[in-house]
């Protein structure tokens, strides 16, 4: 498709839809997207997934320029991601940011193909990690009555699992070192519901590997 061959209604649609959308909010607060032109200041940096149906900025109607997100399939946060390394360096060091957040959600694709092995080569190569959880935690998936049980559980471990990877990741590290107050969240948002659920994190566990540094770091 070519900016020639626009993709018909659907397109335009969206387009009108924003223009829309512009209108209404400057009228409602007139000063808001010239003060948005002076630069960002949001308090929450999210690492969500790619996945369509988790509209975070509309389920907590948040608006513009309160969640900086980092997006990828299944919501990972690799120690091996050039992404992720430019998101978290400059969230950190440029932008008020006290709450870091991880956040899954369910019936999600990627967790689903780290259980089955399915998706496309890239994918699969992408959710390797997850699909290791899973091996870790075989006996308890395999005890979940079926494969959906086993996947809502997955979501929860993953997400678990990549909030641990934040804290060991080198600009946490330094921001937590340095004393810089962070608070560390993990979230599951339900696509049957819309409701947003947190995760219980291992508070107890991160204090025994030393992955919490002595002013206290929690989840509020």
């Amino acid at each position: 498709m070519t900016g020639e061959d626009r993709g018909g209604d659907e397109y335009e649609a969206l387009l009108a839809a924003n223009r829309e959308w512009a209108e209404d909010v400057s009228r409602s607060d007139p000063q808001l997207f010239e003060s948005m032109a002076e630069g960002q200041r949001p308090p929450f940096l999210l690492v969500a997934c790619c996945d369509s149906r988790e509209a975070l900025e509309v389920a907590t109607k948040a608006g513009p320029g309160r969640l900086f997100i980092h997006r990828n399939v299944a919501n990972q946060v690799r120690l091996d991601d050039p992404a992720m390394d430019a998101t978290l360096e400059f969230a950190l060091k440029a932008l008020p940011i006290r709450h870091l957040v991880v956040s899954g959600h369910t019936r999600c694709g990627g967790v689903e193909a780290a259980l089955d092995g399915g998706g496309s080569r890239g994918v699969v190569r992408w959710v390797e990690p997850v699909r290791e959880l899973a091996q870790r935690h075989r006996e308890e998936l395999d005890a979940l009555p079926d494969a959906r049980a086993r996947s809502h559980r997955l979501t929860e471990l993953n997400v678990v699992a990549q909030v641990t990877n934040l804290l060991r990741h080198p600009a946490v590290r330094r921001k937590l070192d340095g004393g810089g107050e962070l608070a560390l969240h993990g979230w599951v948002f339900q696509v049957e519901s819309g409701m947003l659920r947190e995760v219980e994190l291992p508070w107890d566990d991160w204090r025994q590997e030393g992955l919490l540094p002595s002013n206290r770091v929690t989840g509020r």
